[in-house]
């Protein structure tokens, strides 16, 4: 077995994950932009503005697609980054190659580099042999496959990510300032494709640059960087909705997280049919969204207050949920051996290897970090099984001290 990784290269890995993914688009693809990705687009071309709820009345308002005349609203609920991806794609499309086999089509490219990437972060803390190992359980871990043929953002959010850890730790190893500019540059992207990333990027900022370095310069070097990089996004923000804010979605996912339906990927069927909108009686104005969230928010607190212990109780269900496994899931195909078996045997092992090395002083202490904070936080609303696919490189890196006492015997 350390023959054949040792001979095995990054190459040859990239092409049998490219053939992986061909086969996974062919039987999984989404083949069509659906949801809120659809409607964004579509009302962007009709109206010329980023939104998906269409005013029929002073207080009425639906998400749906845009006609000629229509009152769109500008959104703040969905971070940017990944419909501008889709909107550049639909300006140089191809008339042969529908937008989703477009969409699609990239997400494969930037899996592919991924996979580099993520094995060009392993070979800084390990041999080539135990790289690829892992490089391959990375490239072939079942949902990671199936991912690139959704209309997914979880396909660049990791491409990002991996680039995020690359350049951070380029930085970190060589002093380059290259490395930082482009470590800033990323972490601004991170930020427009998912806004709670703004508090993961001060973990990293504060860990490395005050903590670990006590480099208050590059500390303020980055942050002047990443915020030049959303500035426009923020200046569009507080221009439409009087307010600095990247996206407003806080109080949806509360409530869709903490009802009395108690589901731990969260119940939004409880949301629309508890509180249809037509009976909310807000304003269809610029703040419709702004307002929306609001009042969702104020709904899911008073839910809290009234059972405290139920929730807190709850919380800790979806912690467990996030770290291991949702023992009450709905989602099609999650109890499928192919996925839960790697998922669960990871999810142990990365755990043992995250409380090990918290204790460490250095990337690995912060990478433990990172992966905690990443639980703690998102399970104060909900878990999707694909939540746990951007922990995924996070939880391979963590497992490295195990993994190389199990591979090493194997090898040897």
């Amino acid at each position: 077995m350390k023959k054949f990784f040792s001979t095995l290269s990054i190459y040859h890995l990239l092409l049998v994950s490219l053939i992986s993914k061909i086969i996974s688009y062919y039987f999984f693809a989404d083949h069509e932009l659906a949801n809120e990705w659809e409607k964004l687009i579509h009302n962007k071309e009709i109206s010329g503005i980023f939104g998906f709820y269409i005013a029929s009345g002073e207080y009425i308002a639906h998400p749906k697609l845009a006609e000629a005349g229509d009152k769109v609203l500008p959104s703040v609920f969905m971070p940017p980054l990944y419909y501008y991806f889709i909107y550049i794609l639909k300006l140089l499309s191809l008339d042969f190659f529908s937008l989703s086999n477009q969409v699609i089509f990239f997400q494969i490219i930037l899996s592919l580099v991924s996979i580099y990437i993520f094995s060009k972060i392993l070979i800084k803390f390990t041999t080539k042999e135990i790289s690829m190992v892992i490089t391959s359980v990375f490239a072939f871990f079942p949902m990671n496959i199936l991912a690139v043929s959704q209309i997914s953002s979880i396909t660049i959010q990791i491409f990002l990510l991996l680039n995020f850890f690359f350049f951070l730790v380029e930085f970190i190893f060589k002093k380059k300032k290259i490395n930082l500019i482009i470590f800033s540059l990323f972490s601004g992207l991170l930020i427009l494709i998912r806004g709670e990333f703004f508090l993961f990027y001060l973990i990293t900022i504060l860990y490395f640059f005050i903590y670990y370095e006590k480099d208050f310069k590059t500390f303020f070097i980055t942050m002047l960087i990443t915020f030049l990089v959303i500035s426009p996004y923020l200046h569009r923000n507080l221009n439409l909705f009087n307010t600095i804010t990247l996206t407003k979605s806080f109080g949806y996912n509360l409530l869709k997280g903490n009802n009395p339906n108690l589901i731990v990927e969260g119940d939004a069927k409880y949301v629309e049919n508890n509180f249809p909108r037509t009976k909310l009686k807000i304003k269809t104005n610029n703040q419709y969204e702004i307002n929306l969230d609001n009042f969702y928010r104020d709904e899911a607190i008073e839910n809290i207050k009234k059972d405290p212990g139920l929730y807190l109780k709850f919380y800790f269900i979806k912690v467990i949920s996030f770290l291991f496994l949702d023992f009450n899931s709905s989602y099609p195909n999650y109890y499928n051996f192919f996925h839960i078996f790697p998922k669960l045997a990871l999810s142990i092992i990365s755990f043992i290897g995250a409380i090990t090395l918290i204790k460490k002083r250095g990337f690995f202490q912060y990478l433990s970090l990172f992966y905690f904070s990443n639980i703690f936080l998102f399970s104060i609303f909900f878990i999707l099984p694909r939540y746990s696919l951007i922990l995924l490189p996070i939880q391979l890196i963590l497992s490295l001290n195990i993994l190389k006492k199990i591979l090493g015997k194997l090898m040897n």
